[in-house]
C-alpha cells in the first residue's frame, strides 16, 4: 500500500507473506502537511533469528508513531489467532490505533460488516478505513483523515523526499522481490541479498553488483538454473525494474555465493538493510 500512497516503488510487493524484511519509510506531502509512514514487516511467531529481528523492529517502531495503522487483510474473512495475540499487544500501548481493511474488493460485502464488528469487540479503534490499494479505492479518504490528526511541528524531512531508504538496499530488495516472485517453495525465504558494488559511470550509467546467498548448495544449484540461465532471467527482471525506478541505465552483476548459516550471520544481515541493532 505505501507505493500507491507515496506514488512511486519504494517498497517491493510479492504474492507472497513476510515480503517486507526491513522497515521502509515514505514521506507524503500535502496540504503543507508531512506525514512519514512506517512500512513494518509483517508480525508473526518465528523461531529464526531474522524473524525474530523483523517482529521486534516492527513492534518497535511504534515507540515513534503518532498513529498505529492496523492493516489486515480483509479477504481472510476471518481473525486468525496471530491476530488476537496482535491485538492484544496494541490494546496494551497508547498510541491511537486505527484499523485498515485492505483488498475490501475481494470479500462479500455481506461479510464485512460482521468482520468489523468483531475487531470492534477487540480493540477500540479510532477510525476504520476500508480500501482496496490495488485498485486505488479509499486510499484519499484515509490520507484526508490522517492529515488532520498530525501534530504541528518541523518536518522531518525535505519535502521533495519521499523515503530515507538507501537506494543500495532499494537495489538489493528489487533482486530478492524477482527471486521471492520466481522462486518456489522455501528458497526465498533463506536468501539474503546484499550490495557489494554500487558505482555511477561518466555517462550516469550505474553499474551495480549483487550477491545473493544462500546456506545450501541445493538452493544455490536452483537459483543458478543450468548454466547459470534462472540467475541471468532473474536478473533482467530485476534489472529492467531498476531502470524504472532510478530512471537510469542499469548495468547489474549477480553472484549466487554459498554461506554456511547465512541467516545468523549478524555482518551479512545488517548488510542486507536490516537493523540488528534496534
Amino acid at each position: 500500500m505505501i507505493n500507491q500512497i507515496i506514488g512511486e516503488k519504494i517498497a517491493i510487493v510479492t504474492h507472497k507473506s513476510q515480503t517486507t524484511r526491513s522497515l521502509i519509510k515514505g514521506i507524503y506531502f500535502k496540504q503543507k502537511t508531512q506525514i512519514v509512514f512506517m512500512d513494518t514487516p509483517g508480525i508473526f511467531k518465528s523461531n529464526r533469528l531474522i524473524d525474530k529481528i523483523m517482529v521486534k523492529n516492527a513492534w518497535k517502531s511504534l515507540n515513534d508513531s503518532n498513529i498505529v495503522c492496523f492493516l489486515y487483510d480483509a479477504s481472510i474473512n476471518k481473525i486468525n489467532l496471530n491476530t488476537f495475540e496482535i491485538i492484544r499487544k496494541l490494546n496494551k500501548i497508547n498510541t491511537p490505533v486505527i484499523l485498515i481493511l485492505n483488498k475490501i474488493d475481494l470479500i462479500d460485502k455481506k461479510n464485512l460488516l460482521p468482520l468489523i464488528s468483531e475487531f470492534q469487540k477487540l480493540l477500540k479503534f479510532e477510525e476504520i478505513f476500508m480500501l482496496s490499494a490495488l485498485k486505488n479505492k479509499g486510499i484519499e479518504k484515509l490520507l484526508d483523515w490522517l492529515i488532520f490528526q498530525m501534530p504541528v511541528g518541523p518536518y522531518f524531512y525535505p519535502i521533495e523526499d519521499i523515503t530515507d531508504t538507501n537506494l543500495r538496499n532499494i537495489a538489493s530488495e528489487i533482486l530478492r522481490e524477482k527471486l521471492l516472485i520466481n522462486m518456489h517453495q522455501e528458497i526465498p525465504y533463506n536468501l539474503l541479498v546484499t550490495t557489494e558494488i554500487w558505482k555511477e559511470k561518466k555517462n550516469k550509467d550505474l553499474e551495480i553488483h549483487l550477491n545473493v546467498f544462500v546456506s545450501k548448495p541445493s538452493h544455490k544449484a536452483m537459483i543458478l538454473g543450468k548454466s547459470g540461465n534462472n540467475i541471468k532471467r532473474i536478473g533482467i527482471l530485476a534489472r529492467n525494474e531498476m531502470e524504472k525506478v532510478f530512471d537510469k541505465k542499469i548495468h547489474l552483476y549477480t553472484r549466487v555465493k554459498l554461506q554456511e548459516n547465512c541467516l545468523t550471520n549478524l555482518n551479512l544481515l545488517r548488510s542486507s538493510g536490516l537493523d540488528i541493532d534496534a
